[in-house]
């Protein structure tokens, strides 16, 4: 059943088998040997990722299993790992080409808080969240950021008071920092002005296939972390409910 509004079925279809295709190739060309520098297979492995997280992004407006969503979230991971490794292959006068593909910027957390998003409220494990710890890195530079992966378990982690991106995340920040009582009105206030924070082009309006509908995955990973009530914004356009409440069946 879709779970997105705005689009059908076919709209959703098309988007996924393309994305697919794409992941596909992708990956053949990262197998490839002697093709293709460390340099070039490094990016590829971040796009791999990147594609991944649209993905689930298309699969989950389309209304697919959830339980599904964990192979693609192995993957991910798979590949993040890649990244890294090609990027500690370059040579020392190139290692400074892997920082604008690593270091902490407003559109990676978006990215990355998405994909903690689906991993958290998926159940992938301690084991699997530390690792996505370890590849993401940035220690110590966000203090959003540092204070959800230490809620989520990584206990050593270095922790900054700097909030580095403030129009973008202040009233999500405000959420993690206030009393339990006062979380679900924050929570609603953040879900409220989520659309404009993001910058949203109307992608819904143009005639284009950007549009993986709207969904603020970062509430669904805040709620479920800190055991916040969602009943005063259950069914908010915004909010991912069924990521939230998602149950396995084990």
């Amino acid at each position: 059943m879709l779970r997105d509004k705005l689009k059908d079925k076919a709209y959703y279809d098309d988007l996924i088998n393309f994305r697919l295709r794409v992941i596909e190739k992708k990956i053949k060309k990262l197998e490839s040997i002697g093709k293709f520098t460390d340099d070039v297979k490094m990016k590829n492995s971040f796009r791999i990722v990147s594609d991944i997280t649209y993905l689930l992004h298309q699969k989950y407006s389309r209304g697919d299993d959830l339980a599904e969503f964990k192979a693609h979230l192995e993957t991910a991971l798979e590949y993040r790992g890649w990244q890294k490794n090609y990027a500690d292959a370059l040579p020392r006068k190139e290692q400074k080409d892997r920082i604008g593909w690593e270091e902490i910027r407003e559109d990676y957390l978006e990215n990355w808080l998405d994909w903690l998003s689906f991993a958290y409220c998926l159940e992938m494990g301690e084991e699997y969240y530390q690792q996505v710890f370890d590849l993401m890195a940035n220690q110590g530079l966000d203090a959003l950021f540092d204070k959800i992966v230490v809620k989520m378990g990584d206990s050593s982690r270095e922790v900054s008071d700097t909030l580095l991106f403030k129009k973008r995340f202040k009233k999500l920040y405000a959420v993690i920092e206030a009393e339990p009582e006062q979380r679900p009105k924050l929570m609603l206030a953040y879900l409220n002005a989520w659309y404009k924070l993001i910058e949203s082009a109307d992608y819904h309006l143009m005639d284009t296939d950007a549009y993986i509908g709207y969904w603020c995955w970062e509430s669904a990973l805040i709620v479920k972390l800190y055991d916040i009530d969602d009943s005063s914004f259950i069914d908010h356009e915004y909010y991912p409910k069924d990521l939230v409440h998602w149950q396995s069946d084990k």
